[in-house]
């Protein structure tokens, strides 16, 4: 099991602004970590765009790479965490739930930024590491009784959050989080058959 990243974004509709991030790619090479680091930017900030204020959402990645779990804050304040699929859903949301509690404390002036940035908020660092084991986590939030109201959470796919006539591939080309190799990367593994599993 393995949390791959954590995204904090100030929430708006199909353009979210990135307000930081941390991933945990080190069992990976060079050169793949950057190419999926760019893919979970991407996931993170459409999934972000396509959600609204108040949802929480478990939305599992193409291909089953991945889950991306995703919480917005009513004021507009939004966390993506990207897990692999065996992740617990439980601990992903318990981290969600403490990561706006912590920066929504933090008296951050975040409300105002228009493009993104990196607020360097420090705990980001801390939960990755600390959460990588999601069973000495959970025992940790067990006292959190709101971790038991699971059940308004929506599963989604990647594809359902499409709008009619889009593709992943069209939103890849116009994507800001990927450069040109790693869209390649992604054409030529979709060409070879081979799944284009990243992780």
């Amino acid at each position: 099991m393995r949390l791959l990243s954590i995204h904090i974004f100030k929430w708006r509709q199909e353009n979210p602004i990135l307000l930081g991030s941390t991933t945990e790619l080190s069992f990976l090479g060079f050169i793949q970590r950057r190419v999926l680091r760019e893919h979970i930017n991407f996931n993170s900030r459409m999934i972000c765009g396509r959600a609204n204020p108040g949802d929480r959402s478990a939305v599992h990645l193409e291909n089953n790479q991945g889950v991306c779990y995703i919480a917005i804050h009513p004021n507009t304040f939004a966390v993506t965490v990207v897990c692999d699929p065996e992740y617990p859903q439980r601990v992903a949301f318990a981290l969600i739930l403490e990561i706006i509690n912590t920066f929504l404390q933090s008296g951050i002036q975040w409300e105002s930024i228009t493009k993104d940035t990196d607020l360097k908020f420090a705990p980001l660092e801390t939960y990755i590491r600390q959460y990588q084991n999601p069973a000495e986590a959970d025992k940790l939030m067990r006292i959190q009784k709101e971790l038991d109201d699971i059940t308004s959470i929506m599963h989604k796919n990647i594809e359902e959050l499409l709008k009619r006539g889009e593709t992943l591939e069209n939103l890849m080309q116009k994507s800001q989080d990927l450069s040109t190799v790693s869209y390649d990367f992604y054409n030529r593994a979709k060409k070879n058959n081979q799944c284009c599993k990243l992780y």
